[in-house]
């Protein structure tokens, strides 16, 4: 089941394209009305200047009337400076392009001369400009009714046509947005399905049945992609358990190396112990063997003061032998013991614990973790399999103490003099008698250990000039800390 932000974000997805669509429809919409509204708004233009037009036609037939109506004497210099703005304000409207109709600027023409003539009193020119000024103001009332009427009708048509877009645009989005879906949404949808399941390591191609035909070149491929990575991951898979076989029997035989390995630790402990009680015996023995001698040496000077050798000279004779014999056996033993010592070698010290840790962990429960806190590029110079040999007898020892499982780290350091390593457990610690007395061969705490694996470090330790450290730590766990002398080295 996919986590809430992942349904969440699913569902954005799958409503953010009709949304889009459905925001762009919506934008077209109001842009269509938009451009109505502003293309009703030029046609009242035309109107709106008409109106004024009409206007000035009624003002100048006002004036004209209110002049021939009180009666003026044109000798008179204000009645021919009235006179004057009439003809200034006709011949005005004469050139107004506000006009609809050409016969009413024809009127005016006509009337504009009436006011220039002299064949006729200038009151009579003023009341028959008057009437074709009101023949004028007729025509242009009649061509601004025709032209409201135009203006209504366009009007009523871009309602008509806004109302029939509100409904069939929303329509044409709903159809759109079915084909789309079914063109392409669902096929998209099915091939986001595949790459799913191909994601998740299922190699089966799709069916072909019922794809759009647009899509089939890409189906087509995708199975072709299929067919191919199947393939691949079948040779992977092969390739891999090859390699696991490899690794296994690599493994097997690394873990019979180690016992090999710690069966001839073993031994080398009871050697040692062996060489040790040899040199212990060693003198005693020369002791009892060089009494025996003056034994016989004072039973031979006896024999000229009377005292007879006999049956004890010849017992003294055979211990005397078997002495020599055992001497002879003790200094063999010892000989055998003085092993020649592995040489040292550079080693990279991350490199080899990481192998160490990966070996122990093919011979350790999954409750116990296996740490390391190495400083990348330390390298000093060792005897590598002695070392390798000894940290995976601490790793062992370290988790054996842990039956419910824990932690094991290993660390290292160094100054300019010191080189050590430490193995740290969260088990429940060393005996004080352990921690008292130091380590010693044959002798373990642990029921079923033997003894032996401190007993190899503590000896590896001492070969090289370092020293073997036991320590307890709060509130559980030990610290088992090899303090050898740090001689770096160049990394292998």
């Amino acid at each position: 089941m996919p986590p809430p932000r992942t349904s969440h974000l699913s569902l954005l997805r799958s409503i953010a394209l009709p949304v889009v669509v459905s925001a762009g429809l919506l934008l077209l919409v109001l842009a269509s009305l938009v451009l109505i509204t502003s293309r009703s708004l030029e046609r009242t233009t035309p109107l709106e200047q008409h109106l004024q037009v009409v206007q000035r036609v009624q003002d100048q037939i006002l004036a004209m009337q209110h002049v021939a109506l009180r009666g003026f004497d044109p000798s008179t210099p204000v009645e021919r400076v009235t006179l004057a703005l009439l003809h200034r304000e006709l011949a005005a409207l004469t050139l107004e392009p506000g006009l609809l109709t050409q016969r009413a600027h024809h009127l005016l023409a006509s009337a504009l001369v009436l006011l220039e003539s002299n064949a006729m009193a200038p009151h009579e020119a003023l009341l028959r400009g008057i009437g074709l000024l009101h023949e004028a103001l007729v025509e242009e009332n009649h061509a601004h009714t025709a032209l409201l009427h135009a203006v209504q009708g366009q009007a009523r048509l871009e309602k008509r046509l806004a109302a029939v877009a509100l409904v069939s645009i929303p329509l044409a989005a709903l159809l759109v947005l079915f084909l789309l879906r079914r063109r392409f949404l669902l096929p998209l949808a099915n091939l986001n399905a595949l790459l799913t399941r191909l994601g998740e390591g299922r190699y089966t191609p799709a069916e072909l049945t019922d794809i759009d035909p647009v899509l089939e070149p890409l189906v087509a491929n995708y199975n072709q992609m299929t067919t191919r990575l199947a393939r691949l991951e079948a040779e992977r898979q092969a390739r891999q358990a090859a390699l696991e076989a490899e690794v296994k029997a690599a493994t097997r035989e690394l873990l019979a190396h180690n016992r090999s390995l710690a069966q001839a630790e073993r031994l080398a402990a009871v050697g040692e112990m062996a060489a040790s009680m040899a040199h212990e015996l060693r003198n005693p023995l020369a002791g009892v063997q060089m009494a025996l001698a003056n034994l016989r040496q004072e039973l031979g000077q006896g024999q000229g003061q009377g005292l007879s050798e006999g049956d004890a000279g010849e017992r003294l004779d055979l211990v005397a032998n078997e002495l020599t014999r055992i001497t002879g056996l003790m200094n063999s033993l010892l000989d055998q013991a003085r092993l020649t010592p592995e040489a040292d070698t550079p080693v990279a010290l991350a490199q080899c614990i990481d192998e160490v840790l990966v070996l122990a962990r093919y011979q350790l429960p999954s409750t116990i973790q296996l740490h390391a806190q190495i400083p990348e590029g330390l390298c000093a110079r060792l005897p590598e399999g002695r070392l390798r040999q000894a940290l995976l007898n601490l790793a062992l020892n370290a988790a054996q103490v842990m039956p419910d499982g824990g932690e094991v780290s290993v660390s290292a350091g160094h100054d300019e003099r010191h080189l050590w390593l430490a193995v740290t457990d969260q088990g429940p610690g060393f005996p004080a008698e352990v921690l008292q007395r130091g380590v010693r061969p044959f002798a373990s705490a642990r029921q079923g250990g033997t003894g032996l694996g401190l007993a190899t470090v503590r000896r590896l330790a001492q070969d090289l000039g370092g020293s073997l450290r036991l320590e307890n730590l709060a509130p559980q766990g030990a610290r088992v800390t090899l303090e050898l002398p740090y001689h770096p080295g160049d990394a292998p």
